[in-house]
């Protein structure tokens, strides 16, 4: 098919080319010597002419192809040692079964609709396999990250077709404390099936402790929560759970698990009166005839650090910007943020360790705290004492964030409160303008340390919604961010200095769009302004501390014989090149094994890459590990927190347990998938899966005017008229 490529109206190329036609028509008319030659010139002109007409038009021939895409189907086949597991003598266990199912018609007739890609996994997911690949995978996997390898799985197919799936596992997660996680929404429909009939297992009497879960870095006189998961069998009547602390019995917690077998989960309430690093030890009481009981106990370690770097957010009820907030401070690792929202009925609700702390930001609970962001509220709901304690909280060198809002930046809002005296602004106007407004950062932001870094990011940031109009800033405060309005451009994000503390406030309800615009979701920048604005707002004798060193490490909890990579780094993002790292690990009997650490990018829970330090460590003992790392830099050694880790003595996939049905049932209908209890009903509703095809149309596209045919004809028509014209004499 033809097709013109031109972007100019058809109809003036055609009056441009046929007006030069007849200008040069009416020239030879006129002027010129009426012979041969000047003929043949002519002539050659107007061939130039609508050679060139043809250029302009730029065609151009398309051809369409239109192809079926087969959707993709997934199979996910556990790999893990609890496959092996079954409840009787002569029961085929759960690996048969599911090489039976993989053997079943289902596979030919969706393979003949779908492109069938096979994975196994167990702590990690392998690459797609061929089926005589997955035939040939045994269960020897010593964990079961369930959770995990079906985000990873469905993350590999964002954006493509995906006709279903099939999940052959025994619904064991050893890391997960809780099974809560199955019911998450899922892209990809899901079938499960029960790898076993329903039996009673043959068990005798055991006691074991799955997990335990704490903050492992506390402040002091904050109370946090210690969450175990119990499990057992042939318990006969109530068990008792002992928690010890530095060897000290503290509490006693009497659970029911019924003597068939059963889970429970356990919470202790613990309070951190005294700094320190403490010991918290679990302990279940062997039962009668109980043989294995190197389960019954699990050890951890909390430090107890003085009040630094804490960060207090009051808001008003629950809206789109406290939502996405919230999110963001309790992903940045700088600061333990506490979060105060207003519930149903004036109801405070709290996010993050309370303690003693309420949201009356007294005098004495603002000391606590480093930075104060404050949200939507009108100067009564504030009230007077809470606002002059925030400006001496400023004064002192506390920093504080005006999140703002329709009615904190109303008339009733912050301007009619005594906060007026430490705005930013001296005016503005206070209902907010609404529509969707480009966004770009100032000269001054462009410098800010809230916006360094990678400053091609920084140029295309996603709009915003709101903006309320007319800021007038006041004489030492600094635009950072600009709306560009129908009105004009408007200040969006500014800040001061004010006293030994800063202040910043937003005029905008809608800053949230930064999370969840398109073009924002491969450069976070959302997260990332929170992250670098906290960054900057850090009182600033703080900022020493960028230089102390970090460890973090890839388990809290692993099984004997399993490895666990020690990563430190200093708070730098800058190369270290002479920087020697070592750490030192306790072992469970007191002992001290030191390591060097080899240079290498450490990647932190945030999703950040900074230059670090790794090392392994391969567990020989089951106990409570500490490591502690040490940095010389220019001769001074910095010495790190210690951090701890537990060895478990056993695994989990070893430990004879059931077929987790409630697991593979939420998994499927999360996803939208069938939960199966046998493997015929299985197989018939995959023999009957309704598979839509794509179809794709592509285009190949050749120019029929950018060719050296083209080029040459217009070169030669140009070079035969000159030539003809010299011949002749002709000027």
């Amino acid at each position: 098919m033809m097709v013109f490529e031109h972007t100019m109206a058809t109809m003036w190329i055609w009056l441009g080319v046929l007006g030069a036609v007849g200008l040069g028509a009416f020239s030879v008319w006129r002027w010129a010597p009426r012979t041969r030659a000047m003929g043949v010139i002519s002539l050659l002109h107007v061939l130039f002419l609508f050679l060139l007409l043809w250029c302009l038009l730029m065609p151009g021939h398309k051809t369409l192809e239109t192809r079926t895409l087969k959707p993709r189907f997934i199979v996910a086949l556990d790999t893990s040692k609890s496959m092996l597991l079954t409840p009787q003598e002569g029961l085929s266990n759960r690996w048969a079964r599911a090489q039976e199912i993989l053997a079943m018609p289902w596979v030919e007739r969706v393979g003949d609709e779908c492109d069938i890609d096979l994975y196994g996994f167990d702590g990690e997911v392998g690459a797609p396999l061929t089926m005589a690949q997955l035939s040939e995978l045994r269960p020897e996997g010593e964990s079961t990250l369930l959770r995990d390898a079906l985000q990873k799985i469905t993350a590999r197919y964002a954006g493509m077709q995906v006709a279903g799936g099939v999940l052959l596992s025994d619904g064991v997660d050893t890391r997960e404390a809780f099974d809560d996680w199955a019911t998450e929404a899922r892209p990809i429909a899901l079938h499960t099936i029960q790898l076993e009939a329903d039996a009673i297992w043959a068990q005798e009497p055991d006691l074991r402790i799955d997990t335990v879960q704490t903050p492992k870095r506390v402040t002091i006189d904050w109370q946090t929560q210690l969450n175990a998961v119990v499990s057992g069998q042939g318990t006969r009547g109530a068990v008792t759970v002992q928690l010890f602390k530095d060897g000290v019995l503290q509490q006693e917690m009497p659970i029911q698990i019924p003597a068939d077998g059963g889970t429970r989960r356990v919470a202790f309430d613990l309070r951190h009166p005294e700094m320190g690093i403490h010991l918290y030890r679990l302990v279940l009481p062997p039962l009668p005839g109980e043989s294995n009981t190197n389960d019954n106990t699990y050890a951890v370690s909390v430090q107890v650090i003085d009040a630094r770097n804490r960060l207090l957010y009051v808001e008003g009820p629950p809206r789109w910007e406290s939502k996405y907030l919230k999110r963001a401070l309790l992903a940045n690792t700088e600061v333990t943020p506490l979060v105060f929202l207003q519930g149903p009925g004036g109801k405070p609700m709290s996010f993050g360790a309370v303690g003693s702390m309420t949201a009356d930001m007294t005098a004495q609970q603002l000391s606590f705290f480093k930075i104060v962001v404050i949200g939507n509220f009108e100067a009564e709901e504030l009230g007077d004492r809470r606002a002059n304690n925030l400006i001496r909280y400023v004064e002192a060198g506390g920093s504080l964030v005006l999140l703002g809002g329709s009615r904190a930046w109303s008339r009733e809002g912050f301007a009619a409160s005594p906060l007026k005296a430490i705005l930013p602004v001296k005016s503005f106007k206070a209902k907010a303008r609404e529509g969707e407004f480009a966004v770009a950062l100032t000269d001054t932001g462009r410098a800010h340390p809230a916006f360094a870094g990678d400053p091609d990011l920084w140029e295309i940031l996603p709009p915003v919604l709101s903006v309320f109009p007319d800021v007038v800033p006041a004489q030492a405060a600094r635009i950072l961010v600009e709306a560009q309005t129908p009105e004009g451009v408007e200040a969006l994000i500014l800040s001061q200095n004010y006293g030994q503390g800063k202040v910043v406030a937003i005029f905008t309800d809608s800053l949230w769009k930064w999370k969840l615009h398109p073009q924002a979701i491969a450069t976070r920048p959302y997260q990332r302004f929170w992250d670098q604005l906290i960054s900057w707002m850090l009182p600033a004798e703080d900022e020493g501390e960028r230089d102390t060193l970090t460890i973090m490490t890839d388990k809290e909890t692993l099984v004997l014989g399993e490895s666990i990579q020690v990563s430190a780094r200093l708070g730098t993002d800058a190369p270290l090149p002479d920087v020697h790292v070592r750490c030192e690990i306790e072992l469970p009997g007191g002992d001290k094994a030191p390591f060097s650490m080899r240079a290498e990018p450490v990647t932190t829970t945030s999703g950040k890459t900074y230059p670090g330090f790794v090392t392994r460590y391969t567990a020989t003992a089951p106990g409570l590990y500490t490591v502690t790392a040490t940095a010389v830099v220019d001769g001074i050694s910095k010495v790190s927190e210690p951090l701890s880790f537990f060895v478990k003595s056993f695994s989990a996939e070893s430990t004879p347990r059931g077929v987790n049905a409630d697991v593979l049932r939420s998994i499927a209908q999360g996803s939208r998938g069938r939960f199966f209890k046998d493997a015929d009903a299985l197989n018939n509703a995959l023999m009957s899966l309704n598979v839509s095809p794509v179809e794709e149309e592509t285009s190949e596209h050749h120019t029929l005017w950018q060719t050296w045919l083209v080029i040459a004809c217009l070169a030669l028509l140009a070079t035969v008229s000159w030539v003809l014209r010299k011949v002749n004499n002709m000027p």
